[in-house]
């Protein structure tokens, strides 16, 4: 049977205890502020005055033993909330700290402290007024937050989630600010401070708030939290490149946990009611407007189910190689961006249709692509969030062809389709060009519809225009073919798709694609041989003494001449694998 254990309560707030005693605490004007495994922060209405419960459930043996040697999270809470109170660094005031046992086992505690309701989260605060603010005023901010880490740490103070998320900010005049922390149980005291806890903590802030924040006022900010006077130059820089170091090291270790949780994005609740008048929670921040680039030619068969798929954007920018059939005409039915520009290479133009986008977040798809529902609302999902610290997203591509859709062999195929604009730049090597991003990036789980090809002669026509693409980069880049590349890379092509993949399940169409891919590799190599065997058999000829009158430009047809080459083939460069 399960008892209720008091560890605090406010003498003025004795109605809390009665409110915890209740069954069911369900009361009609609560709002769930976070609800996660094993947590519910909620905010409650009150006569006097709102409040907001921290209610923990242990459930994982990690938890139940963090409970009997450490304590319950809201006992920590309450250990934390008195290491700074009496540091005078400000927090909600505490209400109750309460536990449920049975046989004498913690099951279930609540930690109560007063709403905040006329302060900010410190990330909706920042994205909020910083495109209103002077660059004075900005750095008179960071000033101030500086101020306020270095006060907590020369007092020995660590906050174990230090995100912005968890500081909230009150204005009190002009170029003044009081920041509060609201999460509490993993507060602890250490004299001296460690500098590694000391860069956590900045860490912590900078992943988030630090990415929409410029590099000199990221360096006013830390600078400014050393104090004065500065350390010499060099030192300066260590401790700059170690925090660096640091952050990357976060950052992977941030993408590995939400890849092994499942999580599509960050979502990212306050644990505390933002300002209203009364205590509700503020209306979410409007979505960030997106671009759509879309290169194409002569896709008529195609262009109007990748329009009406992505119709929802905020700006669609078509750039098209002076398409013959009518795709422009079906173009103009979605939007008045569209671009007539000649075909230079697959990174080119990508790389001007990106530059063409107008909004922050760009959607890069191809004309032959599908966005599909669950990838919209995706999309729409993260895009409300706008995480600071996520500059990217890749996608898993389904493939369509030969009337089935192909689970294996080539799914998922993530691809980096939408990322910031001011964060990548377009590389690889034609035909296979590639987003490069400057920043971190999360997976989302609906596909991307991919229509290839039309039947085996469509496929057969793209590979070996493919091939003479892929082929002449590799010779511009120097490479040269080895045994190795026309028997064993088609070999383990093969293999991988055929056995590693589970092609073999597909049957006679799983064969087929798995022997063309081997073909296609098989192809490129075997080009490159020819090409630069000719380009050496051409320099031999050019050194030869014995050259005819036609070579060396005296006489001959004007046929022989090689300023008359014929344009090179363009082929429909959306159709690829």
């Amino acid at each position: 049977m399960s008892s209720l254990s008091v560890i605090y309560c406010d003498p003025a707030r004795r109605d809390i205890i009665d409110f915890l005693s209740r069954p069911s605490f369900v009361q009609e004007g609560n709002r769930v502020l976070k609800n996660e495994r094993g947590i519910t922060v909620t905010l409650f209405p009150s006569a006097h005055g709102a409040f907001v419960v921290k209610h923990h459930r242990p459930h994982t043996w990690r938890r139940w033993g963090d409970n009997m040697l450490l304590g319950s999270p809201a006992q920590r809470a309450w250990q934390g909330a008195q290491l700074l109170q009496t540091a005078g660094v400000p927090i909600p005031r505490p209400l109750a700290v309460v536990e449920k046992r049975v046989a004498g086992m913690v099951r279930e505690s609540f930690y109560v402290s007063e709403a905040l309701l006329t302060q900010m989260p410190l990330n909706t605060y920042w994205r909020e007024q910083k495109s209103q603010w002077s660059w004075k005023r900005r750095r008179a901010f960071l000033r101030v937050l500086a101020d306020f880490l270095r006060t907590l740490h020369d007092a020995g103070l660590y906050v174990g989630d230090l995100k912005d998320e968890n500081l909230f900010v009150e204005e009190q005049g002009d170029l003044h600010w009081k920041f509060y922390i609201v999460d509490l149980d993993r507060v602890t005291k250490h004299q001296p401070l460690h500098q590694q806890r000391r860069f956590k903590n900045i860490t912590q802030l900078e992943r988030t708030l630090g990415r929409s924040v410029r590099m000199s006022e990221r360096l006013a900010f830390f600078y400014h939290y050393l104090g004065t006077p500065l350390p010499p130059r060099a030192q300066r820089h260590e401790l700059v490149t170690q925090l660096l170091r640091l952050r990357e090291q976060k950052d992977r270790e941030y993408a590995r946990r939400r890849v092994r949780h499942g999580r599509d994005g960050v979502a990212t609740t306050p644990l505390i009611a933002s300002p209203a008048v009364t205590p509700t929670l503020p209306p979410p921040l409007p979505r960030p407007p997106i671009s759509c680039c879309i290169i194409c030619f002569n896709e008529e068969a195609n262009i109007r189910r990748c329009l009406e798929s992505v119709k929802w954007c905020d700006e669609i920018i078509i750039v098209d190689s002076f398409s013959t059939d009518h795709t422009v005409d079906i173009c103009h039915e979605y939007t008045d961006r569209i671009i007539a520009r000649a075909w230079p290479g697959y990174v080119e133009q990508k790389r001007f249709a990106l530059s063409q986008a107008t909004h922050e977040w760009v959607l890069n798809v191809d004309a032959d692509e599908e966005v599909s529902p669950e990838l919209r609302q995706g999309i729409l999902a993260v895009l409300e969030q706008n995480h600071p610290a996520i500059d990217g997203f890749y996608v898993p591509r389904l493939v369509y062809y030969l009337g089935r859709w192909w689970w294996r062999g080539w799914f998922p195929g993530y691809r980096l389709r939408l990322f910031r604009k001011a964060k990548v730049r377009w590389g690889g090597v034609d035909p296979h060009e590639k987003v490069l991003l400057r920043g971190q990036a999360e997976r989302l789980r609906g596909p991307l519809y991919h229509y290839t090809y039309d039947d085996i002669s469509d496929h057969l026509r793209a590979i070996n225009g493919l091939t003479e693409v892929s082929s002449r980069e590799l010779a511009l880049r120097g490479k040269r073919t080895r045994a190795t590349d026309l028997l064993l890379r088609p070999l383990w092509r093969f293999l991988r798709f055929y056995v590693v993949s589970g092609g073999f399940r597909d049957g006679v169409p799983g064969l087929f694609v798995a022997v063309t891919s081997a073909f296609y590799v098989f192809l490129k190599y075997a080009k490159l041989w020819e090409r630069t065997t000719r380009s050496h058999t051409d320099a031999e000829a050019q050194r030869s003494p014995h050259r005819s009158g036609e070579e060396l430009g005296r006489g001959g047809s004007t046929g022989a001449r090689t300023d008359h080459l014929p344009e090179p083939h363009r082929p429909s460069f959306s159709r690829r694998s």
